[in-house]
């Protein structure tokens, strides 16, 4: 599944790597959501305050043993 299709941008006429890099843009400003907006439509992408780098450190086995 694409990410566009996943946050539900295909319409858009966006990439995907200018979606990766508005969200990158958006976690580096510590805002809380991203709003795309293209002719009539309108998506919004809220963040999570959590980090997505790092978070499973240490836990890729947790379920191995």
């Amino acid at each position: 599944m694409s990410l566009k299709k996943l946050l539900g941008l295909e319409a858009f006429p966006l990439s995907e790597t200018e979606i990766m890099k508005k969200i990158d843009d958006a976690y580096q400003t510590s805002r809380d959501e991203i709003v795309f907006t293209f002719n009539s439509k309108k998506v919004t992408v809220r963040l999570s305050k959590i980090s997505p780098l790092g978070m499973m450190t240490d836990n890729h086995d947790y379920f191995a043993q």
